[in-house]
């Protein structure tokens, strides 16, 4: 092999396994909402009890952030993404020999706490180990999540049909996540990329109301700000992917919702991998997609055929797919040294939204029905809009 590629393949050995962490945490979330409906029947729940079967993974993404958050700046996040990766393999264990809802919600708790653990470790070594690149890798990250959620739905409707119905996508992911515990138990997690002290500092900038700050400190005003467009931002697409299949299937009679969900994800790709290559025009960026979101939220509440449903989601989901690598580049910047403790702190806003939003829609929608519930998403989603003005009126210029 060329010495350039032996080169490159070492830089971006570690890359490729945070990446692959990263997709499967959206092939859970994908797989997940996907096969919802058909946990309900088996274990005979009405859409309150599936959003609160939702609910239940979700409010465990929010817990476990508030234990775990500083732990891996603390111990290490090598050690951290190891063993909750394993956790995943123990909780896909659980799920698949559950034969009652109440261990069904044990295991994907477990689940919940392990993936939310991966996600904000694996977005923080990618920001420590590769310090020049780092802003455009966000959008790559995004992506491969949402690639994730692609390829799940995908294979649930391969499946489900199966003599493991929906247990064989939790089958999968445990056995994936046993592979990826070995990897990263034996990789190095040493820097990959080097960056002289001038460089340093701007990478690390932290922005304040009038100057720099302390680079090792954490501008808590910008990290408060991003948590709220990540609560909402979550808990709307948590709102319109577990409760997806449910529409089209109430509404235009269609058993299509999950290519639908897929159209929902698959969008978000180019939108993220665009934020990643484009990471300079992330104020514009952000902006326009908590824009485009609201707008689409309310066109998708008026749809009545499944083609215009497919199209509308399509479109929803691209806006929806800018929301997530713009926040990281932010944050990146408002971290200081605490990378881990920041993206926590945005991990445990998702889950908060997303645990409210998923139980809360059930509700909604028993009372009032899937349209009128979609348009108080709309309304929820408006007020990202603020917000990301907000983060882009005290968000000084940084390295990009």
């Amino acid at each position: 092999m060329d010495e350039r590629k032996i080169s490159w393949v070492k830089k971006n050995d570690l890359a490729a396994l945070l990446l692959i962490s990263i997709f499967m945490n959206g092939f859970e979330t994908g797989g997940y909402q996907a096969v919802l409906l058909s946990i309900g029947q088996t274990y005979q729940l009405d859409e309150r009890g599936q959003g609160i079967l939702a609910a239940v993974e979700l409010f465990a993404t929010m817990i476990a952030p508030i234990i775990f958050g500083t732990i891996a700046d603390q111990v290490g996040k090598k050690i951290m993404l190891v063993l909750s990766t394993f956790a995943r393999v123990v909780s896909g264990a659980i799920i698949f020999i559950a034969f009652h809802s109440v261990i069904f919600a044990v295991g994907i708790a477990i689940l919940g706490c392990a993936t939310s653990i991966i996600q904000y470790v694996a977005i923080a070594a990618m920001d420590d180990i590769y310090p020049k690149t780092r802003h455009n890798r966000m959008g790559f990250i995004a992506a491969t999540y949402a690639l994730g959620a692609v390829v799940a739905p995908l294979l649930v409707g391969a499946t489900i049909n199966g003599p493991l119905g929906w247990r064989a996508f939790f089958l999968m992911d445990c056995v994936i996540s046993l592979i990826m515990t070995i990897l990263l138990w034996k990789i190095s997690f040493a820097v990959r990329e080097e960056v002289e002290d001038a460089d340093s500092m701007n990478a690390r900038a932290v922005v304040t109301d009038q100057k720099k700050g302390n680079t090792t400190q954490i501008y808590y005003l910008g990290v408060a700000l991003l948590c709220f467009i990540m609560f909402v931002y979550v808990g709307v697409e948590n709102g319109v992917g577990f409760f997806l299949n449910g529409f089209m299937y109430s509404t235009m009679d269609s058993e299509k919702g999950y290519l639908a969900l897929s159209l929902f994800w698959f969008s978000m790709i180019p939108a993220r991998i665009m934020c990643g290559i484009f990471a300079k025009y992330r104020a514009v960026l952000l902006c326009l997609a908590s824009i485009g979101a609201t707008a689409f939220l309310l066109v998708l509440s008026m749809v009545n055929t499944e083609m215009s449903a497919f199209v509308v989601v399509f479109i929803l989901g691209f806006f929806c797919g800018a929301v997530y690598p713009n926040v990281l580049t932010y944050a990146a910047d408002f971290a200081g040294e605490r990378t881990a403790t920041v993206i926590a702190a945005i991990t445990v806003a998702t889950g908060v939204g997303g645990t409210l939003v998923s139980g809360v829609f059930g509700f909604l929608e028993t009372a009032l029905g899937y349209r009128s519930s979609f348009v108080a998403l709309m309304f929820f989603m408006a007020l990202d809009i603020v917000v990301s003005i907000w983060v882009v009126k005290i968000a000084k210029p940084v390295v990009q």
